[in-house]
């Protein structure tokens, strides 16, 4: 089937349906969820194309709402995870749900028999998970979108589909069966460890969306895509956080409640297989004998957090607000193993004045600009160490150039960015 237009209708004049469809789009956790319900959500209401965007600055309020009219987003998504939450419960989305479970015999298989000192899954028993799943979805999605083109033809309405993670080769596949031009967006490794799954979703979309160049970059060199888009992680700022004086004044008292300023504190948020557990298994025993007066602070749950608990130098506390845990640390640190995804977490760090130190891998440059230090990715543990080292020494200049270049993941930006690559994916 050829691309799904309507003959006859100026295309300039047609209104716009965005049909996203995939897994999860508000979950109670998931930070690529989060992000692609506020890009949703923001081509859904009035705003900005990328080029005539204010310059926004985070916690200040932009001066009018736009001059774009909002889109229409259609959601089609499984209900396992629970239902609408605060993140989109008074948005302008619509939702199609199914029942299908998110996990089932073959991802529990993978989890149970996951490599232990990496922590990786067991690709195999994933790859069995992810090809039932996909199929069971894409059929799915097959009645929901063959009404959408027909209500599209009778209003003359563009389609555009857009779709992300585990369940993107289904999606996929169906947008492909009806001509539908798609987006889809790359978040973390998972269509690098399963290529063969996932080439068809890359290569035929009219453009994968990545948050930074580097990552794109990945992508491409892997898939040869016919476009990449480069579409920053949004944060809402003013949202999650409150005003500019807040911020200042949560920094502040915190730093001032701290009874060890004189120990080097160095947060890490989250950690998977991807995101660095077999390497701060190395990483924290260096630093135990090269710097021992440093101590990591470590935020996040699950096993691979509590594998590190066994360190001397490391203090696990679990799922904590981000706003805690930014108020008294000095630095924040974190690595990727393999797929350079943008890490948001390093520009809300920023916000609060707190340098990162990360790897250059794929987008994690970007994120950190000159707000930190950039290691590089074949570095020892030596460099690793003298890297927190200078990140420590020097933390209130780079904290300062860090809560600076916060901005570039203003979630108003990021929107604006986002409804351009729309616009530019269906000619408009």
């Amino acid at each position: 089937m050829g691309r799904f237009d309507v003959v006859g209708v100026c295309r300039s004049t047609m209104g716009v349906r965005i049909l996203a469809a995939l897994r999860d789009l508000d979950p109670p956790v998931g930070g690529a969820e989060m992000s692609l319900a506020t890009l949703l959500k923001g081509v859904s209401i009035q705003g900005h194309f990328a080029e005539d965007a204010p310059d926004y600055i985070p916690l200040e309020p932009s001066e009018d709402s736009g001059t774009i009219e909002g889109w229409t987003v259609k959601v089609f998504q499984s209900s396992d995870r629970g239902g609408v939450t605060s993140l989109t419960e008074d948005s302008q989305l619509e939702r199609a749900v199914c029942a299908f479970a998110v996990e089932d015999l073959w991802s529990g298989l993978a989890w149970r028999l996951r490599n232990r000192s990496s922590g990786r899954l067991n690709i195999g028993f994933q790859r069995r998970h992810l090809r039932g799943v996909n199929r069971k979805f894409s059929k799915w999605l097959e009645g929901c979108l063959e009404r959408e083109i027909e209500l599209a033809k009778a209003s003359g309405d563009l389609l555009l589909g857009v779709t992300q993670l585990h369940w993107s080769a289904g999606a996929a596949r169906t947008f492909q069966k009806y001509g539908i031009p798609y987006l889809v967006f790359v978040r973390d490794e998972l269509q690098f460890d399963h290529p063969d799954l996932y080439k068809s979703s890359l290569v035929n979309a009219t453009a994968v969306c990545g948050a930074g160049l580097g990552l794109l970059k990945q992508i491409d060199d892997a898939f040869s895509i016919q476009k990449g888009a480069h579409v920053p992680l949004p944060v809402d700022y003013a949202g999650r956080f409150g005003t500019a004086e807040e911020v200042v004044r949560v920094r502040e008292q915190g730093l001032a409640s701290r009874t060890d300023s004189d120990v080097p504190r160095i947060a890490i948020i989250g950690v998977t297989p991807e995101k660095g557990y077999g390497f701060y298994q190395r990483l924290l025993p260096y630093v135990a004998e090269a710097w021992p007066e440093a101590r990591f602070d470590i935020y996040g749950g699950g096993g691979y957090v509590e594998g590190l608990a066994r360190f001397g130098n490391a203090t696990c506390h679990g799922h904590t607000p981000v706003i805690e845990v930014f108020a008294n640390c000095d630095i924040h640190l974190l690595t990727v193993r393999s797929t350079g995804s943008w890490g948001r977490v390093i520009n809300e760090a920023g916000l609060f004045g707190v340098p990162s130190v990360s790897v250059n891998i794929g987008a994690q440059p970007e994120a950190v600009g000159e707000g930190g230090i950039i290691v590089p990715a074949n570095a020892d543990m030596q460099a690793w160490c003298e890297a927190l080292k200078h990140c420590y020494a020097n933390r209130e200049e780079l904290g300062l150039r860090a809560k600076e270049h916060a901005k570039v993941i203003d979630h108003r930006r990021s929107i604006a960015m986002f409804r351009s690559v729309i616009r530019d994916a269906l000619g408009l």
